[in-house]
């Protein structure tokens, strides 16, 4: 009598700790659903930001879009004998620091300004 209310609350607990591991199982898949959902859209965001152009998905990556991947040119080989070209026009450079103010004056021009600098 004693050993099966014993068995029958083991097996109630032991289906219980069965439940709440399916649970987070379903919770950590969605979860990784969502991520690989989120690095496909970072993905795709920046290889549109890089070549100009969105990836399908049928369409290969071209050599050194992965990020940390760049084809590293050999002793004697050029980056066009890679088929490596520099971009058209690369954008200037931005510094980190702050930028060179020449009047304080907060009037409408400087605002302006301000605002075209921001934008580039």
């Amino acid at each position: 009598p004693s050993s099966s209310s014993t068995l029958g609350a083991q097996v109630a607990f032991l289906q219980g700790e069965r439940k709440g591991q399916e649970n987070l199982k379903t919770d950590l898949v969605r979860r990784i659903k969502m991520l690989e959902y989120a690095l496909k859209q970072e993905r795709s965001k920046y290889h549109k930001l890089k070549f100009g152009a969105d990836l399908t998905p049928g369409e290969k990556k071209p050599e050194g879009t992965e990020p940390g991947e760049c084809p590293r040119p050999q002793i004697g080989v050029t980056r066009a004998d890679l088929g490596v070209s520099d971009p058209p026009n690369p954008p200037p450079p931005v510094s980190n620091g702050p930028a060179e103010v020449t009047s304080l004056d907060g009037g409408p021009l400087a605002w302006k300004e301000g605002r075209q600098l921001l934008r580039q």
